[in-house]
């Protein structure tokens, strides 16, 4: 892996756990075992930093917020996608911790996250028009919105929420922000008691959770 991988990983790892604001060019240094200098050569500092991790960050999403056979997804396929979302935007968390703070700091990324969340909205509610269409989902215009609204607050808001009010490790909050979604989706999915019981228990299996790995971020620079 090249240096400049190196340390955008490294980057990502410490503000995902630490958080931006505590972490410095040294720290990310240090870590890595390399002179600031030598991080200097190839991020100039912070601001380029955030700036290739929100790149790496669009690539990511874009790959994912396709349309490509989204309409013909089976119920446990919906679940499955559902976690694929909860994932990739829990590898780039901290850009959704404080967003206010972050786009005084850098003021770049405030458009590119938008976008991103306005392709989450609607990649959502195309999701839930066409689970209604096809009579899977149970539920009128006005509902599916609110569904919009509550599924896209937990993807990109329960790791904070968990973070401050338990002790989860990063899986098992993916797994939580996954069963948050499900308690508000399995209800007005129109399916027999049975495949909903089969449902039920694959969300509650911590096996679905390990079986789903995460993409590396590279993977979509």
């Amino acid at each position: 892996m090249k240096t400049a991988q190196k340390i955008l990983l490294t980057a990502l790892t410490l503000f995902n756990e630490h958080g931006e604001n505590t972490v410095t060019s040294v720290d990310i240094a240090v870590e890595l075992d390399i002179s600031p200098g030598n991080l200097y050569y190839h991020f100039k500092g912070k601001d380029s930093l955030v700036s290739a991790l929100m790149k790496m960050h669009e690539q990511q999403m874009q790959k994912l917020l396709n349309r490509e056979k989204l309409d013909t997804l089976h119920p446990e396929e919906i679940m499955y996608y559902l976690y694929l979302l909860i994932d990739s935007i829990h590898i780039f968390r901290f850009f959704y911790r404080s967003p206010a703070d972050l786009a005084e700091k850098y003021p770049n990324i405030v458009r590119p996250r938008q976008n991103i969340l306005s392709s989450l909205n609607k990649q959502l509610a195309f999701l839930f028009d066409s689970l209604s269409q096809r009579e899977i989902l149970v539920a009128e215009k006005a509902d599916r919105a609110l569904l919009v609204d509550l599924i896209s607050l937990i993807i990109t808001q329960s790791c904070q929420f968990d973070e401050l009010n338990s002790h989860m490790d990063s899986a098992m909050q993916r797994y939580h922000a996954l069963s948050l979604m499900m308690v508000s989706v399995l209800p007005r999915l129109a399916l027999s008691d049975e495949q909903k019981q089969q449902l039920e228990q694959m969300l509650h299996s911590h096996d679905f959770v390990r079986e789903v790995s995460s993409q590396s971020p590279l993977d979509f620079a």
